[in-house]
């Protein structure tokens, strides 16, 4: 958090709702942030006040709303801790995702530096087991889901999710005109969140339409929309060829 400024978790909320909102927009407005965070204008004006007093955001009235250095600073802080807690809910725990989105903007205002960071390396040490998903994380799985315990030893191998990834490539290999289905994103934080965005996950079927000369940027078409990646970003994405 920044240097000697006490925040409430609403104050950090709005920080992050004006983070995200700038990312997605233009220009962020009041009524974008009320519409955002669910409240009414009025509410959204005085928090900004208060974030102003603090020289978190510039605003003045009727203008449009913009983080300060520190408050960029801070408010990229507090994604972190919400997106960290959020993959752990929903790719460790296997919880629904709305509820699991709940959780963490709960969690997010409480969460240490310490356990966050640990949080954050259990995730990428999943992530990048060979095995994929260890087995102890599928046993837990069905203990959730069944109320007992697996009794068989874990198996050495390999799971049918296993088998597909191994067959599988990244989409920054494919020539023009290939056509795969996505298997897996492998990137985190802004990287994850921009793909997703725009509508690259699990299961959609992408074909790939121009490479420019140096490899950079990657065209592709998913469903009717024509979308532009960069090489870094597309390795992080894994196809099967269709």
């Amino acid at each position: 958090m920044g240097k000697n400024i006490d925040l409430s978790n609403n104050m950090e909320d709005y920080l992050e709702a004006i983070s995200v909102l700038d990312e997605r927009k233009k220009y962020v407005r009041v009524k974008d942030i009320a519409k955002y965070m669910k409240v009414k204008m009025p509410s959204v004006t005085g928090a900004l006040k208060s974030l102003a007093k603090k020289n978190l955001v510039n605003h003045e009235k009727y203008e449009y709303v913009e983080l300060t250095q520190q408050g960029a600073i801070i408010a990229q802080e507090i994604r972190r801790r919400h997106d960290a807690t959020l993959r752990f809910l929903t790719e460790i725990l296997s919880m629904d995702p709305a509820l699991a989105e709940e959780d963490a903007c709960r969690i997010e205002h409480a969460i240490s530096k310490t356990a966050l960071d640990r949080l954050l390396k259990l995730i990428e040490c999943m992530e990048e087991c060979p095995r994929g998903l260890p087995e102890c994380l599928k046993r837990f799985e069905y203990y959730v889901e069944n109320g007992e315990k697996l009794a068989t030893e874990c198996s050495l191998g390999p799971t049918d999710d296993e088998a597909e990834e191994e067959a599988a490539t990244s989409l920054d290999m494919l020539e023009p005109g290939a056509k795969a289905k996505i298997i897996k994103l492998s990137g985190r934080g802004a990287i994850r969140r921009r793909i997703m965005d725009m509508g690259i996950v699990p299961g959609a079927n992408v074909e790939l339409e121009r490479v420019a000369p140096l490899g950079d940027p990657i065209e592709l078409k998913i469903k009717d929309y024509h979308l532009s990646l960069r090489k870094d970003e597309a390795a992080k994405i894994l196809v099967e060829v269709i």
